[in-house]
């Protein structure tokens, strides 16, 4: 009777140590470890690399993160107002709006420099109000890679704490390949 116990126990061990272990994704010049208790990968639509959907519990009902290379180079980010980056901090705005057609963006603040995965760029936190003034939010991050950019971008129709919070912990996963 103990043998059974001890065999149940450790079969359950088992199980939940192999439904922990991280899903990995691969795009073009990038990876992400992601839990897919948290995150099911979707179909990626061009030019989408990669697409996932949160679902986690606490998350918002219809959140996609997308990623998107853009060949367009980012210049490196500064944190000082005339460093090497404050030309492009100023202008990321207009940059992440070319990159949202047929919508306007509309910045809830304004742009700070991150670091994510070995690599700096930009987040901003967005609404999104389209043709028929439907309003989304969205977090969007500018990664340089190579000698392109790589955009981030998490949509919600209401983004919440608990996506932001999702989101900073799925990109401690991103790592870019060389």
């Amino acid at each position: 009777m103990a043998r059974r116990w001890l065999t149940l126990a450790l079969l359950c061990l088992w199980g939940s140590m192999a439904a922990a272990a991280p899903r990995l994704a691969q795009s073009e010049g990038f990876s992400l470890r992601f839990d897919d208790n948290q995150w099911a990968r979707q179909t990626a639509a061009p030019p989408s690399l990669l697409t996932l959907r949160c679902i986690a519990p606490d998350c918002s009902p219809g959140n996609v993160l997308t990623f998107v290379r853009d060949e367009r180079p980012l210049i490196a980010p500064g944190f000082a107002p005339f460093g090497p980056g404050a030309g492009t901090g100023a202008s990321v705005d207009l940059r992440l709006q070319s990159l949202t057609p047929a919508s306007r963006l509309l910045a809830r603040g304004p742009v700070e420099p991150v670091t994510v995965g070995g690599t700096d760029g930009y987040r901003g936190v967005y609404d999104i109000e389209d043709r028929a003034l439907a309003k989304t939010a969205a977090i969007i991050l500018l990664l340089r890679q190579g000698h392109g950019t790589l955009e981030v971008r998490l949509g919600a129709p209401k983004l919440s704490k608990a996506d932001i919070a999702a989101l900073e912990a799925l990109l401690s996963g991103f790592e870019l390949q060389n």
